[in-house]
């Protein structure tokens, strides 16, 4: 098997594999196939607490660059440090569990990050007394041991059925409301600029799938003619008079909340990018992709504590935080914050 070294044992074939898949398949309730990063005395502590769970685990095996623990508790060491992911994938796991941390977690957490295949693995952490004191990530138990989610966990159907709910009460409610100013603005850019007052563009929304998003037209017409797609600067000479103050008054967003209202966006959430950045950015920054579980958002968290030029390095960030920390309360916290922001003009 590429990529893991020939310490790996017992090596699976494909028949085994088959009929793990199969297995998967057929029967429900099935225990949740962990590894398990470190085979000292840390590693052994959590094997034998899963050993304890009624059958909900089953431990596949360790991943260590020290023989000298190989055979702990009568479970092999299948690989090193280096190659867990390799190993997980091979041997079907459903979580990692990382009960040694040496210098490389970071860099584990970003290869399973950039590979959209692994996406249902779950890797958690057993904390050190740093970790435990200043963590705000997710914290789950196994028996009396406790764990750090460090891969993000998939939104419940409840939370997102209420949060659309929410969105289409409040498009509807803004969609009514901003009729008035929708009419002014749409008249100023027709009497001082040639071209529709709307302008189409296509974006990327949840799951990766693509839709247009309905924008007040703040550029002059055919502003990509010569240039192609080019992300937008400060000073932009593309951006009319007009186009200036509805981007700064963000009144130009307004008609996303028809968007919002066929289910195409969300009121909160990442801000939704075009394919031709996202796939320039999906090749270069582990994660990106994470992003994409969610709809996309009229306004954000990096839309209330960044600006319009953040980069999209510290936006990403901002996103990663918002899809960890998903809730009605977070979501209602940034409309507030949003509405601060709308009325100072910051961030323009």
């Amino acid at each position: 098997m590429a990529g893991i070294s020939e310490r790996i044992h017992p090596q699976p074939t494909a028949g085994d594999a088959a009929r793990r898949r199969k297995k998967t398949r057929t029967r429900e309730g099935r225990p949740r196939r962990v590894i398990i990063v470190g085979a000292g005395a840390g590693g052994q502590e959590i094997a034998r607490e899963l050993a304890r769970a009624n059958g909900k685990f089953e431990v596949v095996g360790f991943v260590d660059d020290n023989d000298g623990h190989a055979g702990a508790d009568q479970i092999p060491i299948l690989g090193g440090f280096n190659e867990v992911l390799d190993v997980a994938e091979s041997y079907q796991a459903d979580e990692v569990i990382v009960a040694y941390m040496p210098n490389w977690q970071e860099e584990l957490v970003k290869r399973a990050a950039r590979s959209p295949a692994l996406g249902a693995l779950q890797i958690k952490v057993l904390p050190g007394f740093y970790d435990a004191a200043v963590s705000a990530c997710q914290i789950e138990r196994i028996e009396d041991i406790p764990l750090v989610r460090l891969t993000g966990a998939e939104p419940t159907r409840l939370f997102m059925a209420a949060k659309r709910a929410f969105d289409i009460f409040f498009s509807l409610v803004m969609l009514l409301v901003s009729l008035p100013v929708m009419a002014i603005a749409m008249l100023a850019i027709k009497l001082t600029s040639r071209g529709p007052a709307f302008y189409l563009q296509e974006r990327i929304g949840r799951g990766g799938k693509p839709f247009r998003i309905r924008k007040l037209r703040t550029m002059v017409v055919d502003a990509e003619r010569d240039t192609g797609p080019v992300l937008a600067h400060e000073y932009d000479e593309r951006v009319t008079p007009v186009g200036r103050f509805l981007r700064q008054t963000r009144i130009d967003e307004i008609p996303q909340f028809w968007n919002v209202l066929v289910g195409e966006m969300s009121v909160v959430g990442p801000r939704p990018e075009r394919p031709e950045f996202g796939l320039e950015f999906a090749a270069s920054i582990p994660a990106y992709h994470e992003r994409h579980k969610v709809r996309p958002g009229i306004t954000g968290l990096a839309q209330v504590y960044g600006d319009y030029l953040t980069s999209v390095y510290h936006k990403l960030r901002y996103d990663w935080l918002y899809i960890r920390r998903l809730s009605l309360l977070l979501d209602l916290r940034i409309l507030l914050l949003t509405a601060g922001t709308v009325l100072s003009r910051k961030g323009t």
